[in-house]
């Protein structure tokens, strides 16, 4: 498939310089998304959005017959984390921030007085009028989740999740081939054996016995999605899956999200926008 797939619909690959290993993204493998939906549902259920407003959406392309075949393309479309960001610097209250850490952008309702200029400065369409609220929400890659990834030192456990570590210990996660992990059909982390660790054993230990990570959780989108199309995680995590995919396919980039492109062609005239 052709980089003219995302020119069709005006998505433009600009020079970026490399994200920092901190910084969060997503890689969707086109390939493999068979357009279920599942991450707009699940989505929309974890941010409780009523019909109107979606924080992903996914465009179909085609039907359209190659070699004989029809084929049809699925392309998930979150917000893209740009760096920098057109819905940021448009921004006249400073609702709309980007994080420093890692990267996320997302709206503070509270500043948001839903003038919409960023809905008008995205080149994207990311962000999204909430009629219900009066306010524009977007994809913030479940930054409420995201958060609960955090490294607590021995006093924080006692406190936070109250129990002790010398007299607990914590459950090692297992972890899948790309770094990230292994959770069950729910969303649950799981061990090695498939079993589900919740409450006190959702940790890692580490070599260093004063501190364990909380894990917490990835986007729900990717989480939830039915074909494993989505990847979620720190750059760090995933640079090095990404970067063998590069060998093979094709590798779309916008902003904080990472596109592999089947191998076969697709006509340009199946994009055109009715």
């Amino acid at each position: 498939m052709n980089v003219e797939v995302f020119e069709g619909y005006g998505m433009q690959e600009v020079d970026q310089r490399e994200p920092s290993d901190s910084t969060v993204v997503m890689f969707i493998d086109i390939k493999r998304c068979i357009g279920c939906f599942s991450c707009e549902t699940s989505c929309k259920m974890e941010h409780e959005l009523g019909m109107g407003p979606r924080n992903i959406r996914v465009i179909q392309i085609g039907p359209k017959k190659v070699d004989g075949r029809v084929k049809t393309l699925y392309m998930p479309m979150p917000c893209y984390h740009c760096s920098p960001a057109a819905c940021v610097e448009s921004c006249p209250t400073g609702a709309m921030q980007k994080r420093g850490k890692d990267g996320i952008v997302f709206v503070d309702s509270e500043a948001c007085i839903g003038c919409k200029r960023c809905m008008q400065a995205c080149p994207y369409g990311a962000p999204q009028y909430d009629s219900k609220t009066g306010k524009v929400i977007k994809c913030d890659f479940c930054m409420h989740r995201v958060d609960y990834r955090k490294t607590y030192v021995r006093e924080d456990i006692k406190k936070i999740h109250r129990y002790s570590y010398d007299n607990v210990g914590v459950a090692s996660v297992a972890y899948d081939e790309i770094g990230n992990v292994k959770r069950d059909d729910k969303g649950r982390l799981v061990n090695e054996n498939g079993e589900v660790l919740v409450g006190r054993k959702l940790a890692e230990k580490r070599d260093e016995v004063e501190e364990v990570v909380y894990e917490g959780l990835w986007g729900a989108c990717s989480t939830k999605c039915s074909t494993e199309a989505m990847k979620f995680g720190y750059y760090r995590d995933l640079k090095g899956f990404i970067s063998d995919i590069k060998d093979k396919r094709r590798v779309f980039r916008i902003g904080s999200v990472f596109y592999a492109m089947p191998n076969d062609d697709f006509p340009i005239s199946t994009l055109k926008q009715k």
